[in-house]
């Protein structure tokens, strides 16, 4: 699991693989574990490389029913571009799985039509 922490600030955080998100079926970026703890998201890059503009949705995800929670960032990318958003420009949301036995909840992403060649997301979060 890549968690890194920075000693300096006293914070943990979690950066996911450079994921594929080709259409409308989410795919999970990272479970919501250690449970109980908040995973904000502080940097979300995306390339997109296919010759359609795509919307990406980021949002949460309950990994134990494989149903989509809730829509939280919702980010248009035009064809061949790529997105760096930075903590300041992200508005503060979070995903957290508050109670395991009933539900595991993760980050997760998809697009709003599918994608001849996959979009690229990569995203860091915080942990609190």
């Amino acid at each position: 699991m890549p968690i890194y922490v920075d000693w300096r600030k006293g914070e943990a955080y979690y950066v996911t693989d450079l994921t594929d998100v080709s259409g409308t079926t989410p795919v999970q970026l990272v479970k919501c574990k250690p449970y109980y703890r908040k995973f904000v998201p502080v940097k979300i890059m995306i390339y997109n490389p296919d010759t359609s503009d795509h919307v990406v949705t980021l949002g949460s995800y309950n990994v134990t029913s494989s149903a989509w929670g809730s829509d939280k960032l919702v980010i248009k990318v035009l064809a061949g571009q790529m997105v760096i958003l930075t903590e300041d420009e992200i508005p503060r949301d979070h995903v957290m799985t508050s109670d395991p036995d009933t539900a595991v909840m993760a980050w997760a992403a998809k697009l709003s039509a599918s994608a001849g060649t996959a979009v690229k997301v990569k995203v860091e979060f915080r942990i609190v």
